[in-house]
């Protein structure tokens, strides 16, 4: 049985994109994007984020990464969309389960220790949903090439089984790292999310 994989990239990358540095492989095309463009498919219609400054760090068929750098060392955000193969459950409280321990299960304990988390059924949307709010202690940010800090990442985010390939789902993510808590994240992350929809729903 495979879990939703909640993947950490975005604010990692951060740091790299408007830097000299060379960016992982998988990032090889770091593209400006303009507010809120929007990417068609079948499967998902996606808005960049409705605001300036952002790139597109990856796109592939498991999704898409955007990333924004901030004022401070180590500061940005990031805003990803990913699908997956998702197993059937039975319940609320059991997708809400199926999430949480697919969280925690591909979140590296080395590096990030979880402060603070909530997990919790949305009836937003007309299909099944779980909304999630966490604070993260990253303990290995790179906040220069010869710099490591530790500093705060929120992460904001709406994972859903999608309604009509209902053996997948797909999870959108807003997260902001930096040394302060950031007071802009929520409305920026239900912009973003909102901004991401199934055709037809």
């Amino acid at each position: 049985m495979k879990r939703p994989k909640i993947v950490l990239l975005s604010f990692l990358l951060i740091p790299l994109v408007m830097s000299s540095c060379t960016a992982p492989a998988r990032s090889r095309s770091i593209t400006p994007v303009p507010a809120g463009h929007l990417y068609k498919s079948d499967y998902l219609n996606v808005h960049a984020p409705n605001s300036d400054g952002w790139h597109l760090v990856s796109s592939s068929s498991a999704g898409m990464e955007f990333a924004r750098s901030g004022g401070e060392p180590g500061e940005g955000l990031g805003a990803q969309v990913f699908w997956f193969p998702l197993p059937q459950t039975t319940g609320e409280k059991e997708f809400i389960s199926l999430i949480k321990k697919g969280y925690e299960a591909d979140t590296d304990s080395v590096r990030f220790s979880i402060i603070d988390s909530e997990f919790q059924y949305s009836s937003q949307r007309s299909y099944p949903c779980v909304s999630a709010a966490i604070l993260v202690n990253d303990r290995e940010a790179q906040t220069s090439p010869s710099t490591i800090e530790r500093l705060l990442l929120q992460i904001k985010s709406l994972y859903c089984r999608h309604p009509v390939k209902q053996d997948t789902g797909f999870s959108i993510v807003y997260s902001h790292r930096g040394r302060d808590l950031y007071p802009k994240l929520n409305v920026e992350a239900k912009d973003f999310i909102d901004g991401v929809q199934v055709p037809g729903h």
